[in-house]
């Protein structure tokens, strides 16, 4: 099953001599910190989100693992015209009880990312979306697989608020820059 969920952007002063390192693990040149702009970004959390439903908590370190390398682009549009960031480090992060993917992105200075930067800067690129594959879809009220126990998104039963928790992350595509994310707290962070 292919998941989208959307989440937030911050960003950061000049690369860090670690964080250099491994943006140029993903580079095929050795790149400068002037040459690069760094920004954090709020990949997913485990917050039910506006489409009901909610990566799982333990799932979280997993998939943030997957994420790093991966291409960040704009509108889901999977070509390299769209192509604008790329991840280079992730942890998960957990705050007044919630618990997220937060991860490091680097766009390369000059020409057309100048614009990307300038918005990011901004605050007009702020949310985005997370592409991935998940290998299960579970029922929050009886853990039943999604689908096959009658249960609705949305409801609730015996005051218990049904959602579709994301379980077995299985691969991980790309964030996207996008204007109306699921999750209700994306944003610059």
């Amino acid at each position: 099953m292919d998941i989208k969920k959307e989440s937030q952007v911050s960003a950061s002063a000049l690369a860090t001599t670690a964080q250099m390192e491994a943006i140029n693990a993903q580079a095929r040149t050795q790149l400068t910190a002037e040459q690069v702009y760094v920004f954090s970004v709020r990949l997913c959390d485990d917050q039910i989100d506006r489409d009901g439903e909610r990566f799982d908590t333990a799932a979280l370190p997993v998939l943030a693992k997957l994420f790093i390398g991966k291409t960040g682009i704009v509108d889901h549009k999977w070509s390299s015209d769209s192509q604008v960031a790329r991840i280079f480090a992730t942890e998960v992060v957990q705050e007044q009880g919630i618990s997220y993917i937060k991860a490091w992105a680097y766009i390369r200075r000059g020409g057309s990312a100048d614009e990307v930067i300038a918005d990011i800067e901004a605050g007009i690129k702020k949310e985005v979306s997370v592409g991935c594959a998940m290998g299960r879809c579970v029922c929050s009220v009886c853990g039943s697989d999604y689908g096959t126990c009658g249960h609705q998104k949305g409801e609730h039963y015996d005051g218990q608020l049904c959602c579709a928790i994301l379980k077995e992350p299985m691969d991980a595509y790309e964030f996207s820059f996008v204007a109306v994310p699921a999750q209700r707290d994306a944003g610059v962070l």
